[in-house]
C-alpha cells in the first residue's frame, strides 16, 4: 500500500484549526485517530478528509502524524503513542497550534521519530505558520504547508519561548498603552472614526520609523518638541490627569532605561 503523507491524532474542537483547513488535506490526510473510532469518524467527516482508525498502529501508513489535541491531553497521547507498536523510525510527529515546545514530544524522538511544532502566525493577508523542532520534521511539514500557497517561518529548535516573548511584547503589552491613548484622545474631543484612524496612523508611523532604523530614538512629540515644552505638557497632565501622568512617567522611565541599554550594547 502506498504510504500516505499525513496521519492525524485529534481530540477536542478542531473547527478553527488553520492547519487542518489547508486545502490539500482532502487529498493528503489518511488515518485519523481519536478517543474512539466513532469520534474519529465524526471528526473525519467534519474535516471532509481522511478515514477513521481505531488503533495507533494504523497510523503507520502515514509519514507525518499531526497531533491536534488540548495541551492538557498531550502527555497522555504521548504516553499512548510511546506504548503502541508503532515503528518510530522515519516517522515525524508534528504538534499543531499549541504554544507547547517540541521538547514535549521528546519521548517520541527518543524512540527514533523526529518532532516539530506548527502554529499560525499573526498575518491579516495570508496564511503564515511558524515551525519549530527537529530539522527533518520541520522540512516535511514545511513542504505540506507550502503546497497550500501558505508561508512558513522556521525558528531555531528550543527557541519557542523567545517567539512567545516577541508576540507577547507586540500583541499584549501595548494594549494598556493604546487604551490610555484612546482615553486621552476622547478627552480631547476626538471620537468615532477619526479616533480609530488617528490611533492607527500613530502606530503605523511608529512602526515605519522602527523599520527604518529609528528604534534607538524617541518618536513623535518627543523628537518634535524641546524638552521644556514636553515638560510643560507633563506638568499640565499631572494637574488635570494625574493617573495618566503617573502611567506615562513609569513607561517613559522604563523606555529610557531600555534605550540606554541598547545604545551601550
Amino acid at each position: 500500500m502506498k504510504q500516505l503523507p499525513l496521519g492525524l491524532v485529534i481530540e477536542g474542537n478542531a473547527t478553527h484549526s488553520a492547519v487542518l483547513r489547508l486545502s490539500t488535506m482532502t487529498a493528503e490526510l489518511g488515518p485519523v485517530k481519536s478517543v474512539t473510532k466513532r469520534v474519529a469518524r465524526r471528526l473525519s467527516n467534519l474535516l471532509r478528509a481522511g478515514y477513521a482508525v481505531g488503533s495507533y498502529e494504523e497510523l503507520q501508513e502515514a509519514r507525518i502524524i499531526l497531533i491536534r489535541v488540548p495541551d492538557e491531553v498531550l502527555p497522555r497521547i504521548v504516553n499512548e503513542l510511546n506504548d503502541s507498536e508503532l515503528l518510530f523510525k522515519n516517522l515525524s510527529f508534528v504538534l499543531c497550534e499549541s504554544w507547547l515546545p517540541s521538547e514535549c514530544l521528546s519521548a517520541l524522538s527518543d524512540r527514533g521519530a523526529t518532532v516539530a511544532t506548527v502554529m499560525r502566525a499573526p498575518n491579516s493577508h495570508q496564511k503564515h505558520f511558524v515551525l519549530e523542532g527537529q530539522l527533518a520534521a520541520v522540512r516535511q511539514i514545511k513542504r505540506v504547508i507550502e503546497r497550500n500557497e501558505a508561508q512558513t517561518l522556521e525558528i531555531r529548535p528550543r527557541t519557542k519561548h523567545l517567539y512567545f516573548a516577541a508576540e507577547v511584547l507586540t500583541t499584549a503589552l501595548p494594549l494598556p498603552l493604546l487604551a490610555e491613548a484612546q482615553l486621552a484622545l476622547r478627552a480631547s474631543g476626538v471620537t468615532g472614526k477619526q479616533l480609530c484612524s488617528l490611533l492607527e496612523e500613530m502606530n503605523r508611523e511608529m512602526f515605519r520609523a522602527f523599520l527604518n532604523g529609528a528604534r534607538l530614538t524617541w518618536g513623535g512629540p518627543l523628537t518634535e518638541c524641546s524638552p521644556e515644552v514636553a515638560e510643560q505638557h507633563m506638568a499640565r497632565l499631572r494637574t488635570t490627569n494625574p493617573k495618566l501622568a503617573v502611567d506615562m512617567e513609569a513607561q517613559l522611565a522604563w523606555a529610557r532605561c531600555k534605550i540606554s541599554e541598547q545604545r551601550k550594547g
